[in-house]
C-alpha cells in the first residue's frame, strides 16, 4: 500500500523498539507526536538520539489554524483527549491514514486509519 500516512506516538515507538522498516511512503508525525516523545521524563540521551535521527526523515506538521478548528469540532463530537483530537485533525486536513495502535483513536478517527500491522502487511 502506498500513499500519505500520519503516524501516531505508538507507532513511532513501537517501530524504533522493533527497529522496523516502514514501506517506501510519504510519512509524517504532528507535532503533537514529537512533543509527546520527547517529553518522556525517561527518555535517555541516547533515546532522544534515535528519535531525532528517525524524526528527521519524517515530516513533522505544525499546528495551523486549520488543524486547530478542526481538532476542537473533532473534540466536541468524539470526546477525545485533545492531543488525540490534534492527531486526528492534522491526518484528515493533510489528507493523511492515520496509523496508530491505539483502539480508540482508530474507533473514533473520522477518517482513514489503519494499525501499524496493516501497514507492514
Amino acid at each position: 500500500m502506498s500513499g500519505k500516512y500520519l503516524l501516531d506516538t505508538n507507532t513511532i515507538i513501537y517501530a524504533i523498539d522493533q527497529r522496523l522498516k516502514l514501506p517506501s511512503n510519504i510519512y509524517a508525525v504532528s507535532v503533537i507526536t514529537e512533543m509527546e516523545l520527547f517529553s518522556w521524563p525517561s527518555l535517555t540521551p541516547d533515546d532522544e538520539e534515535k528519535l531525532r535521527a528517525v524524526l528527521g526523515k519524517l515530516t513533522v506538521v505544525q499546528l495551523t489554524k486549520t488543524i486547530q478548528d478542526s481538532a476542537i469540532k473533532i473534540r466536541r463530537s468524539t470526546s477525545m483527549k485533545l492531543p488525540d483530537a490534534i492527531i486526528s485533525a492534522t491526518a484528515m486536513t493533510g489528507g493523511h491514514v492515520l496509523v496508530t495502535n491505539d483502539q480508540r483513536l482508530q474507533q473514533r478517527h473520522l477518517g482513514p486509519v489503519m494499525s501499524l500491522e496493516q501497514l507492514l502487511s
